[in-house]
C-alpha cells in the first residue's frame, strides 16, 4: 500500500476529540470510512446491475429449512454404461422400462 507523503510544514491531522495525530489504524479507518461514503452509490449500482445480469444457485440444506430445493426431473434417457454399471435388480428395472417404452436408450 503506498504511503502518502506530506509536506514538512504541513498540519498534523488531528481527529474529531483534537487529540493530536491519528495513529496509523486510526488513519487507515478513517481513509477507508470516507472512500466508503465517496463510492457508495456506485457500488450500489453495480450490485443492483450485476444482480439483474446473474442468476443466484438454487441452494438448501442448513438453515433454511423452509426453503424447498426442487430435484431434476426422472430421467428419460439410459447409455450402455448405465445398465452395465448398476446392480442386477435396477438393470431389469431399467431394460423393462426402456422396451415398455417409458424410457429411450442411446449408445
Amino acid at each position: 500500500m503506498a504511503r502518502l507523503v506530506r509536506p514538512a510544514d504541513a498540519k498534523p491531522v488531528k481527529n474529531k476529540r483534537g487529540k493530536g495525530k491519528l495513529s496509523t489504524p486510526e488513519v487507515r479507518r478513517e481513509y477507508q470510512r470516507r472512500y466508503y461514503q465517496l463510492h457508495k452509490e456506485k457500488a450500489k449500482e453495480y450490485q443492483r446491475q450485476y444482480n439483474l445480469t446473474h442468476k443466484k444457485k438454487a441452494r438448501g440444506g442448513r438453515g433454511k429449512a423452509n426453503f424447498v430445493c426442487p430435484r431434476e426431473d426422472i430421467r428419460q434417457t439410459f447409455n450402455t454404461s448405465d445398465i452395465m454399471h448398476t446392480p442386477v435388480e435396477k438393470t431389469l428395472k431399467i431394460l423393462e422400462k426402456i422396451i415398455n417404452g417409458d424410457r429411450l436408450f442411446t449408445m
